[in-house]
């Protein structure tokens, strides 16, 4: 099943079942509370990652605070290749791909809730927004080619290294330190789903939309800026905003 059709799915039960709820009658007082943190994963049309918030209630429908998001970003022509050498699914590598984007976003953010629990095990809707810093990593991607009958490893260029010398990807931490970053911005607003039977107790589910924005500088070019896209795949389009339809599910807690 392709993810957006997991979002539209994940999207429709939990409103169902959240709109089921209104008829019912309140059994219990909702408690008030000051202090939120979650922490879980977040999946995303162009890759995955983690997801922490901490937040403040503002009163008993709106509260604000920060959250950090640790993802990677991938382009939409990456097609993983194994390797002609040896079958090695692990050592597959994306054909052309020079670097790997991820992102650390340091953002600011309001959610609002506007559905509330009308009795105990029944589910929540609060709309979301937040953005910030979304700090771009460029890591670049190094292979173990084959060359003169031994296997070294090398910074790949797709002009230098032929697919059939390939032998595979390198790991994941080899060239980490020639990493170089790429600073954005980001925004990101979406629908929560809190469906936890405790009340001082958080499982929610999000869906929603992320916007990444990636600053790019091309001296040769009349403006300058925005005019290569973040460097990911080599002879191929490279793009400054990248648009990502996302779940996330977080798991945590409230207090006073």
């Amino acid at each position: 099943m392709k993810l957006s059709r997991l979002f539209i799915i994940a999207f429709l039960v939990m409103s169902t079942a959240a709109l089921g709820q209104l008829d019912t009658d309140a059994d219990f007082k909702r408690t008030v509370y000051k202090n939120e943190t979650t922490g879980g994963v977040i999946f995303h049309t162009r890759g995955y990652g983690a997801n922490l918030r901490r937040q403040y209630y503002k009163d008993g429908y709106n509260k604000n605070g920060w959250e950090i998001d640790l993802v990677n970003i991938r382009h939409p022509k990456e097609v993983k290749f194994p390797n002609q050498l040896i079958f090695n699914p692990s050592r597959s590598f994306v054909d052309g791909k020079i670097n790997s984007l991820y992102s650390i976003r340091f953002g600011y953010g309001n959610e609002k809730i506007l559905v509330d629990k009308t009795d105990q095990g029944s589910v929540s809707i609060a709309w979301t927004i937040y953005g910030g810093l979304s700090l771009g990593i460029l890591k670049p991607i190094y292979l173990e080619v084959l060359q003169d009958g031994q296997i070294s490893v090398e910074r790949y260029d797709p002009e230098v290294h032929p697919y059939s010398t390939i032998y595979g990807q390198a790991s994941f931490f080899t060239g980490i330190g020639n990493s170089s970053l790429n600073p954005g911005l980001y925004i990101k607003s979406g629908f929560n789903f809190d469906y936890n039977l405790i009340d001082e107790k958080i499982t929610t589910l999000e869906t929603g939309v992320i916007f990444d924005f990636f600053p790019t500088y091309n001296p040769s070019t009349p403006s300058g800026l925005f005019s290569e896209g973040v460097p990911i795949m080599y002879n191929t389009k490279n793009y400054n905003l990248w648009l990502q339809f996302y779940v996330t599910f977080n798991f945590g807690s409230k207090w006073n």
